[in-house]
C-alpha cells in the first residue's frame, strides 16, 4: 500500500510539473495534494482517502481549465457573486470611472478583446472605419451608423444538482453552442419613423411600440432587426467577465436616479472608448459595457422574438417571423413557468436545457443586494418583453431587470430599442 501511494504521489507531481507553467489553478491542486498526503506513525497507515480526494481535485481543476473561461454559482446562493472556474481562475475585471485606467485581464482575452465599435454604411453595406482608426467617428452623418461587433465564440450554460455554470471559449468544445458574429448599436435607437440611427449626441427614440421599432430597424436593410435573444448572449459575456449579477456595483449605477424625469442624450461614455465603466460613478450618467452604452438604464429596451402568455415564455429564433401576440409556429414554450409575483426582486432564474440561453425569473424573494439584485414586473395576459430599466428605475435597474407587464400596444417615454445586425435570419 505504501509503495502504491508513493507511486501515485510521483505521478501527480509529474503531471503537475508538466502543466503548472500554464495553470496556477492546477498548481494549487499540487499544493493541495502535498498538504493532504500524510503518514500516521501511531496507526502505521497512509491517508489513502486524502490522496484519492487530491487526485479528484487535480482532475477537476484540469478538466475545468480545458473548458474555457467560466464562472459557477451555487443554486442556493444568496450572494450576487459567482466563483471563477476554468481558465478564469485568478483573473481580474474592473470597470473605469472616467478615463482613469484600471486592471482588466479580459481586455486581452478573446472574445472580449475583439469587441469593437465601427462605422457602417447601411447603403453600401461596407464598414467605413473601426474605433481607433483616424476616420472613425461617434457622430457620423448620412447613412452611416455606429455599431459594436461581438465576434463569434462558443458558450455553455448548464446546471447540476449543486451549481450553475457558464463557460465561454474561442474554440468549439463538446456541449458548447456557437454564437455567430453579430453587432448591436453602440447607442439605443434615435431618429424617427422615417429613419432610425445609432449615433452619439442625440436623444433616444421613445414613445413608440415594439411593432414600429421592428419595422424601423428592418427598413435599414435585411441584415438589421431590433435587439432579440442576443441580449442573453450579452448577459453571459458580462457574467463570465465580472462574475457578479450586481452590474450596478461592477459597471456603475447608470442614469437611473429616481429624480430624473426624462432620458439623456447618447454619447456620455464616448471618452471611455472600448473600456467598460461610467463617466463619474454616479446615477446621473450613462454606463458602457465594451462599446454598448446604456446596456441598462436611461431607457428600457424592447427585446423582440419573445412573447409571454400567462407567465409562460415563448421564443422564436427567426427574425423574419417575429410577431407580437403569437404563441405557436416558430414560437416555442420554455420548459418552466415564470414567477407570478410582480414588482419584486428576482432571487432565482429558470433553466431549460433545451433553451439554455433563456433565463426568466422563477422566484422573487431578493433585494437590491442579494441573489440576482434586479427587479421584475409581470402581469397575466399576452405580453411583450423589455429589459434594463429606465432613467428613474434606481437600484431596480440592471442587466437582469425584466419587465413583462404590458401588451404590444404599449408605448411610453421610458422605452426604446437598440439595433441588431446579423448575417443570417437567426
Amino acid at each position: 500500500m505504501r509503495e502504491r501511494i508513493k507511486r501515485n504521489i510521483k505521478f501527480i507531481m509529474g503531471v503537475v510539473v508538466g502543466i503548472c507553467c500554464c495553470s496556477m489553478a492546477v498548481y494549487a491542486s499540487y499544493q493541495y495534494v502535498a498538504s493532504e498526503v500524510s503518514y500516521s506513525p501511531a496507526d502505521k497507515n497512509w491517508n489513502v482517502n486524502s490522496v484519492e480526494e487530491a487526485l479528484n481535485e487535480l482532475h477537476n481543476q484540469y478538466q475545468e481549465k480545458g473548458n474555457g473561461y467560466g464562472v459557477r454559482r451555487r443554486l442556493d446562493a444568496v450572494t450576487t457573486s459567482w466563483e471563477r472556474v476554468g481558465a478564469s481562475v485568478g483573473l481580474y475585471a474592473n470597470a473605469q470611472i472616467g478615463t482613469t485606467p484600471v486592471k482588466n485581464d479580459f481586455d486581452t482575452i478573446y472574445p472580449w478583446s475583439d469587441m469593437i465599435s465601427y462605422n457602417y454604411d447601411t447603403d453600401t453595406k461596407q464598414i467605413i472605419a473601426y474605433y481607433g482608426e483616424e476616420n472613425f467617428t461617434f457622430t457620423p452623418t448620412g447613412n452611416v451608423e455606429v455599431l459594436t461587433r461581438i465576434p463569434e465564440f462558443y458558450y455553455k450554460r448548464y446546471q447540476d444538482d449543486t451549481y450553475e455554470y457558464v463557460y465561454i471559449s474561442k474554440e468549439a468544445k463538446e456541449g458548447y453552442t456557437k454564437s455567430e458574429e453579430f453587432s448591436v448599436g453602440r447607442y439605443t435607437m434615435s431618429g424617427n419613423a422615417t429613419r432610425v440611427h445609432s449615433r452619439s449626441g442625440v436623444l433616444p427614440l421613445t414613445n413608440t411600440t415594439i411593432t414600429n421599432f421592428r419595422t424601423y430597424a428592418r427598413n435599414l436593410g435585411e441584415e438589421f432587426s431590433q435587439l432579440d435573444y442576443h441580449y442573453f448572449i450579452l448577459q453571459l459575456l458580462y457574467l463570465v467577465e465580472y462574475a457578479d449579477y450586481n452590474v450596478q456595483n461592477k459597471l456603475g449605477l447608470g442614469y437611473t436616479n429616481s429624480s430624473h424625469t426624462a432620458p439623456i442624450q447618447s454619447g456620455g461614455c464616448d471618452a471611455l472608448g472600448m473600456h467598460s465603466g461610467s463617466v463619474d460613478g454616479t446615477d446621473n450618467g450613462s454606463v458602457l459595457y465594451r462599446g454598448i452604452e446604456d446596456i441598462f438604464g436611461n431607457i428600457w429596451q424592447f427585446v423582440d422574438g419573445i412573447n409571454i402568455k400567462d407567465y409562460q415564455t415563448y421564443i422564436c429564433y427567426d427574425k423574419n417571423q417575429y410577431e407580437s401576440n403569437k404563441f405557436d409556429g416558430c414560437y416555442q414554450p420554455i420548459g418552466y413557468m415564470n414567477s407570478n409575483i410582480t414588482q419584486a426582486w428576482t432571487s432565482k432564474l429558470g433553466y431549460d436545457a433545451s433553451y439554455p440561453l433563456v433565463a426568466f425569473p422563477t422566484e422573487t424573494k431578493g433585494n437590491a443586494n442579494s441573489y440576482i439584485s434586479d427587479a421584475y414586473w409581470i402581469e397575466p395576459g399576452s405580453h411583450i418583453f423589455f429589459v434594463g430599466g429606465s432613467f428613474e428605475t434606481n437600484l431596480r435597474a440592471g442587466t437582469w431587470a425584466i419587465h413583462t407587464g404590458h401588451d404590444a400596444s404599449y408605448r411610453t417615454a421610458h422605452i426604446g430599442s437598440r439595433l441588431l445586425k446579423t448575417n443570417s435570419n437567426t
